[in-house]
């Protein structure tokens, strides 16, 4: 039930990966330049004039598009690795296995190797 949760979870995150992924690419190709003559940035001419102001305001308030990209793609390598190193460490385990075997696992269960803590903490400041 465990491991089907946690594939589950890495394959619709890697859904959500290909969808930004896609996004992105398809305002790259739509995008037509017009400068703002405020803020001299560059935006869509098919953008209506609430869309422009949207744009305007959301390049000055916060992170660019592309900054989530890439935080999502990094979280999803991390989230991947670690379920990768799960999956294998359940799959080693058996009733022969010595205490020692048994405790290196629960460490390395429990470190959690390859998620990066300050990362993370960067994503949720973005998603906040």
């Amino acid at each position: 039930m465990v491991k089907s949760t946690g594939k589950c979870i890495v394959h619709e995150l890697e859904g959500l990966v290909k969808e930004v992924t896609g996004a992105i690419q398809a305002a790259n190709e739509h995008k037509l330049l017009l400068k703002d003559n405020v803020t001299g940035d560059l935006i869509g001419l098919e953008a209506t004039a609430s869309e422009k102001e949207k744009i305007i305001s959301s390049n000055v308030h916060g992170p660019e598009i592309p900054e989530y990209a890439v935080m999502m793609g990094v979280i999803y390598s991390m989230l991947k690795r670690d379920y990768i190193m799960q999956e294998k460490i359940i799959s080693s385990l058996n009733l022969k296995s010595s205490s020692g075997e048994l405790e290196s696992y629960n460490l390395m269960w429990s470190l959690r190797p390859f998620i990066d803590d300050e990362i993370m903490h960067q994503a949720w400041r973005l998603v906040a």
